[in-house]
């Protein structure tokens, strides 16, 4: 009995004992995390399986692990991949390749001030994360997205490096008002202008504007979501009627201190070229029309004579670490990029410093984000609206080939027998210079009064300076302005400045097993302000001759300018100023049904007493369907959710000032009226339903979305002729009872994993937009509402070529229809004009695709858009056939025609061509060598941008949108002699310490 006892006694020490002699015996486990494409995944969680115990991977995706010996398997996690198990019973070292999730649907996806996980979502919302943007040389973070989200549609307006970047999201919303979405940079809301003042001196004109988010470093963005429809949009009321693009930074690791280093420099040429004759074309031209003798004996290519093989160079490093009470990140950004076109240049030095830290065991939260950048450039003279003597793309293009640019001793032939300016003098001549200064900060603070309640505050703001000087020097003859022969100079400073000051409380906590509730109520004000001045004067007493200069730039020495040919100007937009309240509410039924209520209610100072404010509610549903039980085990659908939404947006991006009386003074004391004011002015609403599916098939190898849209922007604003009580007639911001414009399509996205193997993989991304446009206005009649797309240059005065018009697309092509050519070569074209053509494209699609074999990789980028047209206004006006009589080249297609020289330039058909086009606008080769020493994942690569496009567009490029505003009215797809495209060549490495 006693031996018994003592041996129940001693049998759970005993058993104790024994388990700690088994897990006391321990060893390491070391391995490496990779993603798909072989890059280490950072914070990626290792766990012992069935226990607690674990670490996580370092910046370089590698960790290291002491489990007892007994441990056999290992479990893998990572936010955006799915979990994996390992086993470790007979290996110490762990090679772990994750594949990626998008069907993760507890990842947290930032929707406007609050963050929804991705079960919950029921709008249509994109994420594209920075291991999926676009590569290469790239200025704006628009440029980052091409050809990557559907229902995305971005055009690079310009070849000009930081050019303006044009995005619009599902179609045209609007006849007036702006198109362009809101942009919200961690969390601030940005005013959507740049402080860059205008410069157009008389003779050369306005030339085009850059872009306002050239001042961000793409480096920078972990990831960019893009919310599509109202439901995902209302939220921010007024300001999301033509979508929203959030862009979220990098934010620092928890981890060592890490350098995270990349450096490129390449080149840039022509990716196109626009035909014209050489030499030996131009003397059989004039020998076949009888043109005066204008053969001077040289052959030279003189638009060659303008471009360059622009340099670039781009160098980035970062550094960010921290703990889990404290993370920091700072960056620097220099880029150097030389146009193709001379004398124009991009220069960008940005700094960013962000940091996020917790007190109060983990209960407050502070973060601070800093961005200050420095944007610099040269620009060229190359207008929008000057005539065929004020812009170096036409002078070029039309130079007689057979005449030198320069004489023998080094100077500038000025004697052209046509009149016309030589190119490369007026390039000399020509200076213009812009700098703008950004601060981009916000500060915010939150705090968990309990695990579910959190309260928080964000001050942002957005400060931007503008200087720009230009000159052109009184040598230069024939430009026609005030400038000719006497020289002129400007010097002109811009100012933005914007705030922004949240209040928000999320309630986010699952009540019972089966239902949870995520809500959010806020507060908002912001405020944006827009000033400038300028002084500019023309008749210099220097530099007059081209033999005898002197380096003083005449913006640096406006005092030697004569008097009486002063002017100075300064202007103040009205503050703009708007408070709001909103509100969303997300309710989750047993992980598979989602409801999500949102209200804003907005008032804005731009508008009358009448309708200061607004209000915008949205309602929307999902359904996970592969949640229920009868999709259970489904060998192919791993999930299908199906989302059904409604929702009412507005538009405010119209004049500050547009329910005022606004007049202005004259310097003799006389006063006019520029418009008259309107208390009863309300707000644009946009109305929109939308109904998507997402899935994902075959083991998650196959992700998908398909969405039908539909849009009504209803009461449009628009400048109507109005009468007054004094019988005077005059102009007034109205909204058009009964008018709307409707956007309609659908889209659809595929993305996934073609091939996952040990050494070769290969992945895809394709989407497609198909989408149609019509402004409606039965009031209208089937005459023009108004008229837009204004033409420039040779035979165009009071020209234009768009409408808009009741039942037809917005700025539809509104001309004569060339009907041939007669007997005499004259051109005959119909009595009237009428609706030929659609500026805006009913298809849209992108397709970019990563394949690597081992420590190789390969990513191509590339988009496109049809069945659009383009008006080539470059070749009625710059091109045209009368130039051969006149001593100017013409395009080389001409001469094979039965037009002659004698038909005069008309607006028609003639000029309309098709838009459609595909271009590869990236591709970029990497080796990786992984870690050498010191260097961490050392790769070097080699990368191009803009390498072909196929289109039969006669054009520099069919991806152009050149500013063809009349009285207010946008244009689309009208093409003016525009910078040329650039392709550009890149070699580069990265690596990190």
């Amino acid at each position: 009995m006693p031996s018994k006892r003592l041996l129940k006694a001693i049998l759970p020490l005993l058993t104790v004992i024994y388990s700690l002699n088994v897990y006391s015996q321990t060893k390491q486990i070391t391995g490496t995390i990779k993603d798909s494409k072989g890059a280490g995944v950072v914070g990626a969680s290792v766990v012992i399986k069935g226990s607690r115990g674990g670490t996580t991977t370092n910046a370089e995706g590698t960790f290291r692990l002491t489990v007892p010996e007994a441990t056999k398997t290992l479990s893998i996690s990572a936010v955006g991949f799915a979990p994996q198990d390992v086993d470790v019973s007979s290996s110490a070292t762990v090679d772990v390749k994750l594949v990626e999730s998008q069907s993760s649907l507890n990842e947290v996806v930032v929707v406007g001030y609050g963050g929804v996980r991705k079960r919950d979502i029921t709008g249509s919302v994109a994420v594209v994360a920075a291991k999926d943007f676009n590569r290469g040389q790239i200025n704006t973070p628009e440029q980052l997205l091409q050809g990557k989200v559907p229902g995305l549609q971005i055009t690079n307006s310009s070849g000009q490096p930081g050019g303006l970047t044009i995005v619009k999201i599902r179609g045209n919303n609007s006849i007036r008002t702006g198109n362009t979405p809101l942009y919200v940079v961690d969390g601030v809301i940005l005013d959507g202008r740049t402080p860059r003042p205008n410069f157009a001196p008389s003779g050369v004109g306005t030339t085009p504007t850059s872009d306002p988010l050239t001042f961000i470093n793409p480096n920078e963005i972990s990831d960019v979501q893009v919310l599509k429809d109202a439901s995902a949009a209302a939220i921010f009321g007024s300001r999301g009627a033509n979508g929203v693009i959030q862009i979220t930074t990098k934010k620092g690791a928890v981890g060592p201190a890490k350098v995270e280093v990349n450096a490129n420099v390449g080149f840039s040429d022509e990716m196109r070229k626009i035909d014209v004759l050489d030499a030996g074309g131009y003397r059989a031209a004039i020998a076949k029309y009888g043109a005066p003798n204008s053969d001077s004996g040289a052959s030279i290519n003189p638009f060659k004579e303008i471009i360059r093989h622009g340099v670039t160079q781009n160098y980035s490093v970062a550094l960010s670490g921290g703990n889990d009470n404290g993370r920091y990140r700072a960056s620097f950004f220099a880029g150097d990029q030389d146009g193709i076109i001379v004398k124009s240049n991009l220069k960008k030095y940005v700094g960013n410093f962000n940091g996020q830290f917790k007190f109060l065991d983990k209960k407050l939260s502070i973060d601070f984000s800093t961005t200050a950048a420095n944007v610099g450039e040269h620009i060229a003279p190359i207008s929008q609206d000057a005539g065929s003597n004020g812009t170096l793309i036409s002078l070029a293009l039309i130079w007689n080939p057979t005449l030198v640019l320069r004489r023998s001793d080094g100077t500038y032939n000025q004697t052209n027998p046509s009149g016309q300016v030589n190119p490369l003098a007026l390039s000399d001549a020509y200076t213009d210079i812009s700098n703008i200064t950004t601060v981009l900060g916000n500060v915010n603070a939150s705090y968990k009064i309990f695990d579910w309640l959190e309260y928080a505050f964000k001050y942002g703001l957005n400060y931007g300076s503008g200087n720009r000087k230009g000159e052109i020097q009184g040598w230069i003859k024939g430009t026609g302005g005030n400038a000719d022969g006497a020289g002129a100079a400007a010097v002109l400073n811009n100012y933005l400045f914007s705030q922004t000051l949240t209040h928000t409380l999320q309630f986010n906590k699952d009540v019972g097993s089966d239902f949870s509730i995520n809500a959010l109520a806020g507060y908002e004000y912001w405020k944006t302000e827009y000033w400038g001045s300028s002084t500019s004067v023309y008749g210099f007493d220097y530099n007059l001759q081209q033999t005898n200069r002197v380096g003083n730039h005449y913006y640096d020495n406006m005092d030697d300018g004569k008097r009486a040919n002063l002017n100075t100007g300064a202007f103040r937009d009205p503050i703009v100023e708007i408070q709001s309240y909103f509100a969303r509410a997300v309710f989750n039924y047993r992980g598979r049904y989602s409801l999500t209520g949102t209200f804003r209610a907005d008032g804005s100072s731009k508008f009358g007493s009448a309708n200061r404010y607004a209000y915008f509610p949205s309602l929307a549903a999902s359904w996970l369907i592969s949640g229920e039980d009868f999709m259970k085990d489904n060998p192919i659908i791993n999930t299908l959710k199906l989302r059904v939404g409604y929702g009412q947006t507005g538009n405010q991006e119209f004049a500050a000032d547009a329910a005022l009386d606004v007049y202005r003074y004259s310097s003799n004391g006389s006063i006019t009226t520029n418009h008259f004011g309107n208390k009863n002015l309300k707000w644009e609403t946009v109305e929109s339903y939308n109904i998507g599916l997402d899935f994902t098939l075959l083991n998650n190898r196959l992700n998908g979305v398909v969405d039908y849209f539909y849009k009504k922007t209803k009461d449009p604003i628009f400048l109507a002729v109005v009468p007054q009580p004094t019988g005077a007639g005059g102009v007034q911001y109205k909204n058009l009872d009964g008018a709307y414009v409707r956007n309609s399509g659908v889209e659809i996205g595929l993305w996934g994993d073609i091939i996952v193997g040990k050494d070769f993989n290969w992945s895809a991304n394709a989407n497609a937009t198909f989408v149609k446009n019509k402004f409606i206005f039965p009031a209208a009649g089937k005459a023009p509402l108004a008229l837009t797309g204004g033409l420039h240059g040779q035979g165009t005065s009071g020209a234009f070529s768009e409408a808009i018009a009741n039942n037809q697309p917005v700025d539809v092509f509104y001309l004569p229809s060339f009907q041939g050519f007669d007997k005499d070569g004259i051109g005959i074209y119909s009595a009237q004009p009428d609706y030929v053509g659609d500026p805006n494209p009913n298809l849209y699609v992108g397709f970019s695709t990563d394949i690597s074999y081992k420590k190789w990789s390969i990513n191509l980028g590339t988009h496109g858009s049809f069945g659009n047209k383009l008006y080539n206004n470059t070749a009625m006006s710059v091109l045209n056939i009368s130039n051969i009589i006149g001593g100017r080249n013409i395009a080389s297609g001409l001469v094979s025609s039965s037009e002659s020289p004698a038909n005069p330039i008309t607006t028609s058909t003639r000029f309309l061509e098709s838009g459609s086009y595909f271009k590869l606008h990236s591709a970029t080769l990497r080796y990786t060598f992984g870690n050498l020493k010191a260097l961490k994942n050392f790769s070097v690569y080699v990368s191009a941008n803009n390498i072909f496009v196929i289109s039969k567009y006669k054009g520099f490029d069919p991806e152009v949108n050149v500013d063809k505003a009349l009285n207010g009215i946008p244009s689309l797809g009208v093409d003016y002699i525009g910078y040329p495209t650039q392709r550009t060549f890149l070699g580069g490495v990265s690596f990190s310490l």
